[in-house]
């Protein structure tokens, strides 16, 4: 006997038996012809109906999920749309399949329907009291549309409220590199002093800073930021120079010239004369009379302790406080402009992945059910699922105050309607609204 006669006759058996509502039965020659062709998607589809319809959900989802990744891989994104929300429907607490959906709505063009998914995953996330992984999906949201500055700021500074210091960094970077195409230098500026608070080791974008500073004859935070880079690259010459600049333009020549000393005898050190005196010639444009300066350049004897290194030595100027008490970003600076120009849409030419993305579509996945706003319930305390858990399965009558203990917020007619059943103590009634609670912000329990 061939193997497809074979799986003819087990198919017919199964199919003989599942008509008979022998079910159990029907699973057993289902998965033999399965064995017999790993191909058959439809043969598995069937499968896993009868899994299901026999209690047996989590091997029922196993083969939705590889016949679901199967019809994605092989481009029937139609298809895979169809089963993935099919096991949503045998197991409703999987928020990660939103996401799954988002994209593939995204591919086929759907986007109101991929927004629609995102929006139900970051509800369910934030229900579970998992608002990281919510940000996360915001996040991916936001990947589709490369342009959005504004929202992806007001993300970063929910990361930060989050300490998630580097999902903020890596925020705040991505709209650097925006900001650096359109070469918007104000707002470049302060997004990126916002960004070394969150990644203080970055000197590149650091000295960039200090430049944006100066451009900006704000030398006193100049100095500040030298400061830092100077610390990791004391001999750095561009550093030494943009210090010895803000030091002059603050009324502080002496100090500008300790910098320039320094500056000059690095250049000696490595060979570089004619650089060298220059900087001997700009300590005389400060200070004419400037002994060590006129000695370089010949203008007196040389003195036998010429050519020793002068040591930087300065004082920070009063205030300094280094990156630590960087506020958040002001963010209606980036909503208008000084001429009215929504500054969100100044880069609306950009290319965007889907170009059916809503402006406001961050707005929309912040807003959630009844009224509330995501940034409302980010200072609520995680929910303590697993004692949650065991405490029903205990069978113990919690209070509203120890409900509220384990992370669940509860509205005032749960709070009313739970302490009258404690209190005329109808256990099997509290044991419900129990249930009830719990299963709303958990899931099934």
């Amino acid at each position: 006997m061939t193997t497809a006669t074979k799986r003819e006759k087990l198919l017919a058996k199964a199919e003989q038996l599942a008509r008979d509502k022998k079910i159990k039965k029907a699973i057993v020659f289902y998965r033999q012809a399965v064995e017999l062709d790993e191909k058959d998607i439809r043969t598995r589809l069937k499968l896993s109906e009868l899994l299901y319809q026999s209690g047996q959900s989590d091997q029922a989802l196993d083969i939705l999920q590889y016949v679901g990744d199967y019809y994605r891989q092989h481009g029937f994104l139609l298809k895979s749309v169809a089963v993935y929300k099919k096991m949503m429907e045998v197991d409703r607490s999987r928020a990660d399949l939103h996401g799954t959906l988002a994209q593939l709505y995204f591919q086929l063009g759907m986007a109101s329907d991929a927004i629609r998914q995102f929006k139900a995953q970051v509800r369910a996330l934030v229900k579970r009291g998992r608002i990281r992984d919510s940000l996360l999906v915001v996040r991916s949201m936001l990947e589709l549309d490369t342009s959005n500055i504004y929202d992806r700021l007001r993300l970063a500074e929910q990361f930060s409220r989050l300490s998630l210091i580097d999902e903020a960094a890596d925020e705040l970077r991505k709209v650097l590199h925006l900001l650096e195409r359109r070469e918007t230098r104000s707002h470049w500026g302060k997004v990126a002093q916002r960004y070394l608070h969150h990644s203080p080791d970055d000197v590149a974008v650091r000295k960039r800073v200090v430049e944006w500073l100066l451009e900006n004859e704000d030398y006193h935070r100049a100095l500040q930021h030298l400061h830092v880079c100077l610390l990791k690259e004391p001999q750095d010459t561009e550093l030494l120079q943009m210090a010895a600049t803000s030091f002059e333009m603050l009324g502080q020549p002496a100090k500008a010239i300790v910098v320039l000393r320094n500056l000059a005898a690095g250049y000696r050190q490595r060979g570089l004369e004619k650089e060298a005196r220059d900087i001997w010639s700009r300590i005389l444009s400060l200070d004419p009379k400037d002994a060590p300066a006129r000695k370089a350049l010949g203008m007196e004897s040389p003195d036998a302790g010429m050519g020793q290194e002068v040591e930087l030595e300065w004082e920070m100027p009063e205030g300094f406080r280094g990156d630590r008490a960087s506020p958040p970003l002001n963010l209606e600076e980036f909503v208008d402009d000084d001429e009215g120009v929504s500054f969100a849409d100044s880069f609306a030419e950009e290319a965007t992945l889907v170009d059916a993305v809503h402006p406001d579509v961050f707005k929309e996945l912040m807003s959630l059910e009844n009224g509330e706003e995501l940034e409302d319930v980010l200072h609520r305390p995680q929910v303590n699922v697993e004692e949650l858990r065991k405490a029903i399965r205990e069978g113990r009558l919690l209070t509203a105050a120890e409900l509220e203990s384990f992370g669940i917020v509860l509205n005032p007619s749960e709070r009313e309607e739970l302490e009258f059943f404690l209190s005329a103590q109808l256990d099997d009634e509290v044991q419900s609204i129990l249930k009830e609670i719990v299963g709303r912000v958990v899931g099934k329990l």
